[in-house]
């Protein structure tokens, strides 16, 4: 028999293989193109009709991309893996993937378990490598074309000047809005955002990208968290971190706790990517609570939400301690972040974390 490696039996599948075996883990639908399989975002759905099109096999490289709450490259092995894992489904690598994988067949000469070497060993020299991602930094002088100006607006939903100078907002005059610079892990300004004032603007969004003599300032939102580099220090000592939404949040959380204590950091959308994990364990998080807005009026779109932040939770409980609020008192207002009604009424719904 022909001996093979993973790689090579990774290489080998073809499309028909990897539609059968997709569909077989969940994906109750797919779509083809010239250059990708389009399958439901099983690798971190529990439930594929809550899934979107979303996860893309390329058929050059023969790797996934999920362009939704993943966000990360991973081949077919790692597909299995997360799908086990989310559905809680205990298994051997080589009987209950490699050989579901060929199709049953056992391969007695697999180069890389010949030696005997375990099955999960052998897989981590084929399992995807860690994304490693550069964004362009940009010169913070471009903040020079801004003044700092406590708006009232902020200062009445109750974040401090002093919180505005720690986190270096600005103001700009002419647009009136507020300036919002993004910085990386190391401190290094990579985008610069703004939250608009005038109504006629916040028409098509209250927080856009910053424009300056017609360039704009944005960058992979997924790829960053925002107010780490200020926290992470904060983070190391409490060994557990504080993910909202959005930026305001991180800013009265500051002002409510002081900035000796913040362990609050925004992903600026709805959705936790393993990349924004991976930094918060760098950072020394070993416990996340997620505190993202309120969401749901109906029955069924509350229990929606809940399953929503019940997989995300799921999905890295394996790597870290994750927990998520939920607000069970009717203590928040619909698209409300848990911040938003005050410091008691946040340590309220902290103090009822649902933990996985």
């Amino acid at each position: 028999m022909k001996k093979m490696d993973l790689k090579k039996l990774a290489d080998s599948l073809t499309e028909e293989d990897i539609i059968r075996l997709v569909t077989e883990l969940g994906s109750d639908e797919y779509k083809m193109t010239n250059d990708a399989i389009i399958f439901k975002t099983i690798c971190h759905n529990i439930d594929p009709t809550n899934a979107k099109l979303k996860l893309y096999y390329y058929k050059k490289n023969k790797k996934f991309h999920c362009y939704t709450d993943c966000g990360d490259n991973f081949n077919i092995f790692e597909l299995f893996k997360r799908r086990y894992q989310l559905l809680g489904i205990k298994y051997n690598f080589y009987n209950d993937i490699v050989l579901k994988i060929s199709k049953g067949i056992r391969i007695d000469d697999f180069n890389n378990f010949s030696n005997g070497e375990e099955y999960s060993s052998v897989y981590e020299k084929y399992k995807q490598n860690e994304i490693k991602v550069e964004i362009p930094t940009i010169p913070k002088s471009l903040l020079n074309a801004f003044i700092f100006y406590p708006t009232t607006e902020w200062l009445s939903e109750g974040i401090t000047k002093e919180t505005m100078e720690q986190f270096d907002i600005r103001y700009s005059i002419s647009g009136n809005k507020i300036i919002i610079p993004h910085y990386n892990y190391d401190g290094d300004l990579i985008g610069i955002r703004c939250r608009f004032l005038n109504d006629e603007d916040i028409e098509n969004g209250k927080y856009m990208p910053v424009q300056i003599e017609g360039v704009t300032y944005s960058h992979p939102l997924g790829y960053n968290l925002y107010g780490l580099n200020l926290v992470k220090d904060n983070i190391k000592k409490y060994k557990m971190a504080i993910i909202v939404e959005g930026e305001k949040s991180v800013l009265l959380y500051n002002s409510y706790f002081g900035f000796s204590n913040n362990i609050c950091v925004a992903v600026c959308g709805s959705s936790l990517h393993r990349y924004q994990v991976n930094l918060l364990l760098k950072a020394g998080a070993e416990r996340i609570v997620i505190a993202f807005d309120k969401e749901g009026d109906s029955w069924k779109e509350k229990s929606k939400y809940y399953n929503k932040l019940n997989e995300i939770c799921q999905r890295y409980n394996n790597i870290c301690q994750m927990g998520f609020i939920y607000d069970t008192k009717n203590l928040l207002s619909l698209k409300d972040s848990p911040l938003d009604r005050g410091k008691d009424t946040f340590l309220e719904l902290y103090k009822n974390t649902i933990w996985i």
